[in-house]
Order: C-alpha cells, then structure tokens, then sequence
C-alpha cells in the first residue's frame, strides 16, 4: 500500500478573510473566530478558554493542556483583545463557572465545539467562501511564514508536538518563495548587465 500525505492546509486570502467577518456581527462570535485567526487557536482551545487564562496587560492568553497535553502562550493583536473585552461586557451574569465563551441559547450549558464549527459553516456560506475553524487556524501560521516568521516559532504558537507539522505551511507559502526570488532577481540583474 502507498501511503498517501495529508492534503496542505488550506489558509485564506486576506479578501476571503473581510468576507467571512463581514457576515459576523455578534460580538461572542466575532471574538470567537479573531482568536482563531489572530493567536493560531484551535476550536477546543478557544471553548476551553477561561477568563483566568488571558492576561490583560501583557495580551497574552494562556493556553491549558492543549492537543498533546501542551501548556503554551499565545499574544492576542490589539483588535482580538477589544473584540474579546466587548464580549465579555455583554457576558450574561448567570452564565456558570468562568467560561469566557457561552452557550448563546441556553446560556447556562458551556459552548460545545460542534455548535462554533456550525457556526463557522453558517459564516462561511453566507460570505460564499470554504472556511473552516481550522483554516483560521492555517491562516494565521501561514501569514507569520510569510512576514519571515521561524519555524520553530510558529511551532511554539501553534502548540504543535513535531516540527514536521509546523514545516507543512512552509511548502504553503508560495507567496513568500515569489517575494525572494524576486529580490533575489534584481540583485542579479543589478549586478550583471547583458
């Protein structure tokens, strides 16, 4: 039998990324998905999340046995950080424990997984476009790839165990490899004139 890769990762362009959030308008779910996007978290991850785990002054959020039993930090962008702060001023007092996400119909069971991954088709297919949770995901590593970003550094974010899972977004990110070879171009042609 040949063993057959797993397919790349699908990210999203930047245009794709304003029409999905043009079809988010409330606030939970807008904060929901920015997280997703903007500090690489997965949809367990961003359920789980509590309000003990984000650190306000430092902007940084504290990810608790994540996949493969990893504690790890991840720094949210300045939008996720007000998104997040808006949902927490709508969070309902009756909502139990210290969930920072809620169960918008029944604010009193905690937020399931199934229930964000319909949310996301229900967004997706709205704007028109195949998006995931995890092409959030995908979209955020692959855009540090493309600002330069480490291996071993999206690794760390990402909370992956093995690095041959963080180096699949390098063969990603063909925009990064045409950016090189075009600076690379013109420092040759610069320097040897036919």
């Amino acid at each position: 039998m040949v063993r057959r890769g797993r397919p790349l990762p699908k990210a999203l362009s930047q245009a794709q990324v304003q029409q999905l959030f043009a079809q988010i308008h409330h606030p939970m779910d807008k904060a929901l998905f920015l997280l997703m996007l903007r500090c690489g978290l997965r949809v367990s991850e961003v359920v789980h999340l509590t309000l003990e785990d984000i650190a306000w002054t430092q902007q940084a959020i504290r990810i608790d046995q994540g996949k493969g039993r990893k504690d790890r930090r991840v720094y949210a962008s300045p939008d996720a950080v007000t998104s997040l702060q808006t949902c927490l001023a709508l969070r309902p007092t009756h909502v139990p424990g210290t969930a920072v996400f809620w169960n918008q119909k029944r604010p009193q069971r905690p937020l399931s997984i199934t229930a964000v991954q319909k949310k996301m088709e229900r967004y997706a297919q709205a704007a028109g476009i195949p998006a995931s949770c995890h092409s959030l995901r995908h979209t955020f590593a692959s855009h540090l790839l493309e600002q330069g970003t480490g291996i071993l550094t999206i690794k760390a974010f990402l909370g992956h165990a093995s690095i041959a899972s963080s180096e699949r977004y390098a063969r990603v990110s063909n925009q990064k490899v045409k950016q090189e070879y075009l600076r690379s171009r013109q420092k040759i042609l610069h320097q040897s004139k036919v």
